[in-house]
């Protein structure tokens, strides 16, 4: 991911999704700065991410956005550009072993740590016994970390801003055996076998709780698992027509929602149901409104 150092390529991220490139204050009144509510932040970045529809680099200009957003009115020129160098580095990084995929993943992780880094930057956030960071802070990372809590010298900052590093960093590599196991249990029955079956309400959903594959629905044990892209589809297929034929009862979203947030697979996830929402399918409305459903679980996750 390229968090540009050049303010000509934020501007332009900016420009993806309708905003402006911001202006930071200047330091007397920066303080004073009325910086969007977090709510409004969530809703736009939510609208921008649906105009996105799936595609890694508009994903990731809404991210550029949403981080910009973040930092508006507590940042001052020298801690934004220091703060966005950190994340520019971790990003490419993250990119080198996982491509676009791993660009557009590291793009949501990058906007949720810039919103937790503003809370604690402005007092908002609560202080609880900061867990330690999962590898040595870069040079860049300390050079943001120092300017931002000489800046705003909250308690203990240094070690609450170190303690946003692991959300940025990939999951500790896994055994080789492990990492590529199959799931158990796929494929899983497409939309005209669950019609075909004839269970409906509750008694699909009960059918759904016991059928889905405990492995994708635990955040920890999805990591494990190897879905290329035809399983995948399949997967994400059988959430939509389960989904659709229950009135979206919360146990689809629910034991799905690990898929869709999985760091190996959420973002692959995510554009195959975005296309899927967007295509001429006959389950595409179905996608639409299971997609805003997940959309709404994400966002209470931030």
């Amino acid at each position: 991911m390229r968090f540009s150092r050049h303010a000509s390529i934020l501007a332009l991220a900016l420009a993806a999704c309708g905003g402006t490139a911001p202006e930071a204050p200047a330091n007397a009144s920066r303080e004073a700065a009325a910086t969007v509510p977090a709510a409004g932040q969530e809703d736009a970045y939510a609208a921008c991410q649906a105009r996105a529809n799936g595609d890694a680099s508009a994903l990731t200009a809404c991210a550029d956005t949403a981080i910009a957003a973040a930092g508006r009115g507590i940042d001052s020129p020298e801690a934004t550009e220091a703060f966005r160098t950190a994340l520019q580095e971790l990003g490419d990084t993250a990119a080198e072993s996982g491509g676009a995929a791993a660009r557009v993943t590291f793009a949501q992780a990058a906007v949720h740590a810039a919103r937790e880094r503003a809370a604690l930057l402005t007092g908002a956030a609560e202080s609880p016994t900061p867990s330690p960071a999962s590898a040595p802070a870069s040079d860049a990372w300390v050079r943001s970390r120092t300017i931002s809590c000489r800046e705003h010298p909250v308690p203990r900052c240094s070690a609450r801003y170190d303690a946003l590093l692991p959300s940025l960093m990939p999951a500790p590599a896994k055994d080789a055996a492990m990492a590529t196991a199959p799931a158990k249990g796929l494929p899983l029955p497409t939309c005209d076998a669950i019609k075909a079956d004839g269970k409906v309400g509750g008694a699909l959903a009960d059918a759904f709780y016991a059928r889905y594959p405990k492995a994708l629905a635990g955040e920890a044990s999805v990591e494990q698992v190897a879905l290329d892209a035809p399983a995948l589809d399949n997967v994400v297929r059988y959430l939509v027509c389960v989904a659709g034929a229950t009135d979206y009862d919360p146990v689809v979203a629910e034991n799905g929602l690990a898929l869709f947030v999985s760091k190996r697979h959420g973002a692959a996830a995510r554009h195959a149901l975005s296309a899927l929402a967007q295509s001429a399918d006959p389950i595409a409305g179905a996608a639409r409104r299971f997609d805003a459903q997940i959309a709404g679980y994400l966002r209470g996750q931030r």
